[in-house]
């Protein structure tokens, strides 16, 4: 078999497996904005435990390597609880990318000013209600490209779930390597694949820049 035909015969596997690594990506995307925006809003709280807890929590998990929280959750926690490969990459993707999508939402936070809480003071809004309604609006427009560089390093982090042999798209690409001993062909398949994805997001990241764009005028 010439190493096209082992191309085209590759290519339904691979996006399968592709499948697999979007999957895996939107969830840690999901789980990484929801976790993100909470230790922000520890962080930000005023209450000494509980943004000294968002600090250690983001300090940890941006000092230490994904792999490394990864086999912490999947082999070091398996006599506490057991998580199955998919969850472990999963949880190890929103944990990891959560703590840098914190930093982005804190930053984006403080850089409101203090008039627009003092505006909605005059107008008889609760703290809670000016946060929802006019400082985190705010806070997103400004916070969308750190965030979505984040939401884009997670599809690429994502290939470490084969590791833990998640059947995604860089353990298909292994396997199928390693069968065929055509390693270079498969690997550099894989890999525009993942480009396809990352480009995509690029684009998107792109549109809602120009649609949600923050400015002071």
């Amino acid at each position: 078999m010439s190493v096209i035909d082992l191309l085209i015969r590759s290519l339904p596997l691979l996006l399968q497996g592709a499948l697999t690594t979007l999957w895996i990506s939107l969830l840690g995307m999901a789980l990484a904005l929801v976790i993100g925006l909470l230790v922000a809003i520890l962080a930000l709280s005023g209450m000494r435990v509980l943004a000294w807890f968002a600090g250690v929590y983001v300090s940890f998990f941006r000092g230490t390597p994904l792999l490394v929280q990864l086999f912490i959750i999947y082999f070091g926690l398996a006599n506490i609880i057991r998580f199955t490969p998919f969850q472990a990459i999963v949880i190890g993707l929103s944990l990891h990318f959560g703590a840098y999508i914190a930093e982005s939402f804190r930053g984006a936070i403080l850089s409101i000013s203090e008039g627009q809480w003092e505006a909605a003071r005059s107008l008889g809004l609760k703290p809670f209600h000016t946060f929802i309604y006019v400082i985190l609006p705010q806070a997103w427009r400004r916070a969308i490209p750190s965030i979505w560089n984040s939401l884009i390093d997670v599809v690429k982090a994502s290939s470490l779930a084969s590791v833990v042999t998640v059947q995604e798209l860089t353990n298909v690409a292994d396997q199928i390597s390693s069968a065929s001993a055509v390693v270079l062909p498969i690997l550099l398949e894989a890999a525009a694949i993942y480009w396809a994805l990352t480009t995509l997001l690029d684009i998107l990241q792109r549109y809602f820049e120009r649609r949600y764009s923050y400015s002071d005028t």
